[in-house]
């Protein structure tokens, strides 16, 4: 895909995923379990608040300005959103880890960490980073009948263009697929 620099997970590549990071533990698991589920990027997941968390539980508010330390904020304006929150196995772990600490409290660079600590205990052969997680999730949205307004607000894109381009691509995926299957 024109400007991107890793290619998003196939589905089978993201149930691949999902199921190595449930067999290490609670931590790879909410790692890799929500930003495969919301398409956050690392930097806002290291930053995400129990506090974030919407009443229902049904979506996560990323704020403009943490309010804990007035240190971070997200990567544009249009970063500060609402993400919906759909997959009961991200909101349980959301739950489980908010029980505990009302923080994520782990470094951007430990995030990418746990994903890469995941993805090479797996049979993928792309390079597995939080960005492409990120990627999968547009991806998967856009495959399902994601208008680019939905996805440019729930990813937090300040251009519509940039969600187009996961229209696109999920277009020429679904072309691709039929091509093997009719190749047969």
């Amino acid at each position: 895909m024109a400007g991107w620099t890793r290619e998003p997970l196939e589905d089978f590549e993201a149930k691949t995923l999902r199921d190595q990071a449930t067999s290490m533990g609670d931590e790879h698991e909410l790692i890799i379990k929500t930003l495969l589920h919301t398409g956050m990027r690392a930097d806002e997941f290291a930053h995400l608040r129990s506090g974030w968390l919407g009443q229902q539980q049904e979506e996560i508010r990323i704020q403009a300005v943490d309010t804990d330390t007035e240190q971070w904020s997200p990567k544009s304006e249009a970063g500060a959103r609402v993400v919906p929150l759909r997959d009961p196995d991200v909101i349980r772990l959301l739950n489980k880890h908010f029980q505990k600490q009302r923080t994520i409290d782990i470094s951007r660079t430990t995030v990418w960490r746990r994903v890469t600590e995941v993805a090479s205990q797996t049979s993928i052969e792309k390079k597995v980073t939080p960005h492409v997680l990120r990627h999968t999730y547009g991806t998967q949205i856009a495959a399902n009948g994601a208008s680019a307004q939905f996805i440019k607000q729930t990813m937090g894109h300040t251009d519509l263009s940039t969600s187009q381009q996961y229209i696109e691509y999920s277009g020429r995926r679904i072309h691709r697929e039929a091509d093997q299957i009719w190749s047969r």
